[in-house]
């Protein structure tokens, strides 16, 4: 059997199909789409012209779905949105509109519950029992801890990597004093969270920004200090920056630095010493929540 899932973020837009069996599941077939939605949000309000994109980007994966007899009409097509449309006031319109239109409806995960799911991922990925997680997304961060294979902690913010770029910075990169505003709110809203420092222990880390800023690193289990060292090179030269950003991913320009700012900070907050990119997200968290919950929800 197979099962498809639509990712609906803040800054990209993914399709995962998964082949399900009686060990689990294996992802066959990956796909991802810049929508930008966070863009389109002025005033607590998704533009038609933001609607208009999702319904595009979820009528490709749609035909994309069919061709693995994945059809929203049976329940095997699936489409979730996280921070992309958690803080804006005509959500139910967005919904309703697409409904209307891709005969598909989107599920919104709060934040709390996005935070879960991640959790679900890592833990089924990384077998610990043990560990410090994060994802960092374009419109929300969550982070989260597992002590004994149960969730002891999490929290979901607002700190998005495309949301810092959008609400802080005019230019393309950040400058010094817009980085400091930055990691100023970070620190705000980690203050304003539950969770608090434990056990120093390395932070394990998911998501697309991630994933970018390790290329630019070039390695996958990195220091803070060497996150801290490259994030201070690129304020201090942000055309050596916007080249080195550009040669590994154009699309992504504004919002790098905005969230290696925003890790930098984290990794402060929490005394982090170590960080490490792991592959799994949280389309395989929330296939474990909802489709396959005796694999995931009885983890809870």
């Amino acid at each position: 059997m197979n099962q498809a899932l639509i990712d609906l973020g803040s800054n990209t837009i993914k399709l995962a199909v998964y082949r399900l069996d009686e060990e689990g599941f294996t992802c066959i077939r990956y796909e991802s789409r810049y929508g930008y939605v966070v863009r389109y949000i002025q005033a607590g309000q998704l533009s038609d012209e933001g609607v208009g994109r999702i319904r595009e980007i979820i009528t490709e994966y749609q035909e994309i779905a069919r061709e693995y007899n994945c059809k929203a009409e049976n329940g095997t097509l699936l489409c979730f949105s996280t921070a992309s449309l958690r803080y804006i006031d005509n959500i139910q319109n967005v919904i309703q509109n697409i409904k209307k239109t891709n005969s598909i409806t989107i599920s919104p995960v709060s934040g709390e519950e996005e935070a879960r799911c991640n959790f679900f991922a890592m833990q089924y990925a990384s077998k610990s029992s043990d560990f410090f997680g994060g994802d960092m997304g374009g419109g929300s961060m969550q982070l989260f801890r597992s002590e004994d294979n149960r969730l002891a902690g999490y929290q979901s913010y607002p700190i998005g990597s495309l949301k810092l770029y959008r609400d802080f910075v005019e230019g393309p990169l950040p400058t010094k004093q817009e980085a400091e505003a930055i990691a100023g709110y970070v620190k705000e809203k980690l203050k304003e969270g539950k969770l608090t420092a434990g056990t120093p222990a390395p932070l394990y880390l998911m998501g697309g920004t991630i994933r970018l800023i390790t290329g630019l690193l070039g390695k996958t289990v990195f220091q803070a200090e060497e996150l801290s060292g490259m994030t201070e090179r690129f304020l201090e030269s942000p055309e050596h920056a916007q080249k080195e950003i550009e040669r590994i991913t154009p699309e992504r320009l504004n919002s790098i630095l905005p969230g290696m700012i925003c890790l930098n900070t984290v990794a402060g907050f929490f005394g982090v010493d170590q960080m490490r990119f792991t592959e799994s997200s949280v389309r395989e968290g929330y296939l474990l929540a909802y489709v396959l919950p005796g694999k995931g929800q009885a983890r809870f």
